[in-house]
């Protein structure tokens, strides 16, 4: 009789073991709370890595300070192929998450497909979607401001006239950083030669380094880039041609953002506040106020930022940016794309 039991224990116990090990593979939370009657929740799709120390970890430490800020159940898939998408926007809008969100405009296509038959639930594309003004919206940097601001950078410190612009995708956001960069060079040092370059990719490291290394070779003393795993390759280049500088973009990563360059070929760092952005959302959504629209924030609300320039500008200079930064954000200077 007792044997009997203790089988009858081992196999409940394995059983539940192994529906454990299924759920965490299906989606897995930064958190073991379990889940409350009534929790605001939150999920997110990740096209990468949550340990990449780029956009994706930006974007899971962005879930974790939604639930330390707004108590929130949260969830999240990483890794996921396009392919999968919509299964996995349907299995949690299907588990009544409140806000579901597509890290990236990967998830497009998918998301809108899905919403169709969840109108009550909120979907938010992290990209320069502009929104159906129901449920699916987009949350986005103002990152015209940045732009401008780091043309600024580049206007003060060139010394042959000579800038380019690096980006990964040619995304609208980045088109509007790109061309904010070059109107900022043009109207702080009139005749500079600003040229705009695309790796199309966030992750080609090899390309960043051809691109740059055959602007170098044009004349060009001061780089930009915005190309996540790519942004390596530019400052390699920057690093190995004595007077040529590099502006950063970087995703805010716990400490990350506020590390001093190894390298003295960085100017400064454009820091993009994912957890922040995110939060915004959640807040709006959590708050009843989500119109399906794209929200933007930017300097005003803190969502962005430069990192300090530990020396590598004058204090004239600093003290001139922090100006311009100042007349962006109260209006004076007109960033718009």
């Amino acid at each position: 009789m007792y044997l009997r039991f203790l089988k009858k224990l081992i196999v409940i116990i394995l059983t539940l073991i192994l529906i454990g090990c299924n759920i965490v593979r299906e989606s897995t939370s930064p958190t073991s709370k379990p889940e409350s009657a009534g929790a605001f929740k939150v999920a997110i799709l990740f096209p990468g890595s949550i340990n990449d120390r780029g956009w994706n970890q930006s974007g899971y430490e962005g879930m974790k300070l939604i639930k330390r800020q707004l108590g929130a159940e949260v969830a999240y898939s990483a890794d996921v192929a396009v392919a999968d998408a919509s299964r996995l926007f349907r299995q949690y809008a299907n588990k009544n998450f409140d806000f579901i969100i597509s890290h990236g405009n990967n998830f497009l296509d998918a998301a809108l497909e899905v919403t169709k038959d969840f109108p009550r639930i909120k979907f938010a594309i992290v990209s320069g979607y502009a929104g159906d003004n129901r449920n699916v919206g987009a949350l986005a940097f103002r990152s015209g401001e940045v732009g401008y601001l780091a043309g600024v950078v580049a206007a003060l410190k060139t010394k042959t006239n000579k800038v380019t612009y690096i980006g990964g995708q040619p995304y609208p956001i980045l088109q509007e950083e790109a061309n904010l960069f070059k109107r900022g060079v043009q109207e702080t040092k009139p005749g500079s030669q600003v040229s705009i370059e695309w790796l199309n990719s966030w992750s080609d490291e090899d390309k960043a380094i051809q691109i740059a290394s055959k602007k170098v070779s044009a004349g060009a003393d001061v780089l930009m880039v915005d190309a996540d795993r790519g942004n390596a390759g530019v400052v390699k280049v920057a690093a190995q041609n004595k007077e040529v500088y590099v502006i950063r973009c970087l995703h805010a990563i716990e400490g990350l953002d506020k590390e001093k360059p190894t390298s003295n070929s960085i100017l400064t760092s454009v820091v993009q506040q994912v957890p922040m952005l995110l939060l915004e959302g959640a807040t709006l959504v959590q708050q009843g106020r989500w119109e399906g629209k794209q929200y933007k924030f930017g300097l005003l609300e803190g969502v962005q930022d430069f990192a300090p320039f530990y020396g590598s500008l004058t204090p004239e200079e600093e003290k001139l940016v922090n100006s311009i930064k100042e007349d962006i954000m109260t209006g004076k200077i007109d960033v718009s794309p």
